[in-house]
């Protein structure tokens, strides 16, 4: 086999793996943050990552809590959001980053971090309107590292 072939293989498949490692640290790092975002209060419902398109990276439901979304609405909804914090990016230079943003639904809020590309999604049940210690220790959780 051509040497320069047999190089480039190589390569591909370093490539390939060093993605794949990549993510998976990625992916790991985020449930972890999900995880620590769900132990704040009995009143998270769920805590998710999704990149700037909206495709999940990694998500955690309270365990006997029953999911509000079908999966087909989860992506819809997130590509949504994804599209709305891209567009709320552009207007930083002017107004400012975006610390969070809360939606109030009759059935559940919603608190959304932006984060380098990254939004993180935490619903609430709707018996409380987060405080704001609340949403100081999610953020705190978000931003380590």
């Amino acid at each position: 086999m051509n040497q320069r072939l047999m190089c480039f293989i190589n390569l591909n498949s370093f490539t390939k793996y060093v993605n794949k490692e990549f993510w998976a640290k990625i992916i790991a790092s985020n449930r972890n943050k999900c995880e620590k975002i769900l132990s704040v209060s009995k009143e998270i419902r769920y805590a998710g990552v999704f990149n700037e398109y909206g495709r999940t990276i990694s998500g955690k439901i309270r365990p006997g809590v029953k999911p509000i979304f079908s999966p087909k609405s989860v992506r819809e909804e997130f590509f949504a959001i994804a599209s709305v914090m891209r567009l709320r990016e552009k207007s930083a230079n002017a107004l400012g980053e975006v610390e969070f943003i809360l939606i109030k639904h009759e059935k559940i809020n919603i608190l959304l971090f932006y984060k380098n590309g990254i939004t993180y999604y935490v619903t609430i049940s709707s018996k409380i309107i987060p405080p704001l210690i609340l949403t100081n220790k999610i953020k705190k959780i978000i931003i380590q590292e």
